[in-house]
């Protein structure tokens, strides 16, 4: 009887056990399991801010951002881009409906929320509304929506999100002003494949440091975010 209660004893323990495991695994990495509705996508739409930008907002043209890179490689494909420096997620919300009746898109990327975070007056909770409102149009119109998380932020272990690289502003008159900015763009990234539904994502990726503000990546930089984006392309 003692043998048999110990045994149950363990069996109870190693349950209960695996049952954390299982919990705290699958609470670190959210699983997605959204299928691929176009799996050879045509009709690309870019919505974002500066990162994404092609024109400047008086209309000069950008040419080494990753956007024209992808237009050049990938001739057969129609990539359109809704992005202008300096916009906020409230911004591209606002633009996304009209660009929508305008085309049926297959695919749609989200790269936006960089100048939220940049703001004290925008919410993080402002910021995931917004992009999840994003999704559900693009879901509605029909297209595979990714969300893109952006670049590593490696803060004074690298370039990006290094406040030393970054310009001072009117309201940032230290350096070290950025870094509740900085900690906030962190923490959209770890939000947003927890809190968005109903999306794909492009993981965070490194751009090998090649930034010359600590905000933006250089032309080098650019070929890197393109071939991250033709890498997701190539998802069904």
């Amino acid at each position: 009887m003692k043998i048999k209660q110990e045994i149950k004893v363990i069996t109870v323990i190693l349950i209960v056990v695996f049952s954390i495991v299982y919990f705290i695994k699958n609470k670190r990495k959210p699983q997605n399991n959204l299928k691929i509705k176009n799996k050879n996508p045509q009709k690309i739409l870019i919505g974002g801010d500066s990162q994404s930008a092609i024109k400047t907002s008086s209309g000069k043209s950008i040419s080494y951002t990753y956007p024209n890179i992808l237009i050049k490689n990938l001739p057969t494909k129609q990539i359109d881009v809704l992005a202008v420096g300096g916009k906020t997620s409230s911004w591209l919300l606002s633009n996304l409906p009209k660009k929508l009746s305008e085309k049926k898109y297959d695919r749609i990327y989200l790269y936006i929320g960089g100048n939220d975070t940049s703001n004290a007056s925008i919410k993080l909770e402002t910021t995931l509304s917004n992009i999840q409102k994003m999704v559900d149009l693009g879901n509605n119109n029909g297209a595979d929506v990714f969300v893109v998380l952006g670049y590593k932020v490696e803060g004074l272990n690298g370039k990006f999100g290094n406040y030393n690289l970054m310009s001072l502003t009117q309201y940032l008159t230290r350096k070290e002003d950025w870094i509740p900015y900085i900690e906030k763009r962190k923490e959209l990234q770890r939000l947003i494949p927890q809190t968005i539904k109903n999306a794909h994502f492009v993981p965070i990726y490194d751009l090998e440091q090649k930034t010359n503000d600590g905000i933006h990546p250089n032309s080098e930089g650019h070929k890197i975010v393109a071939n991250k984006f033709i890498d997701s392309l190539k998802i069904s």
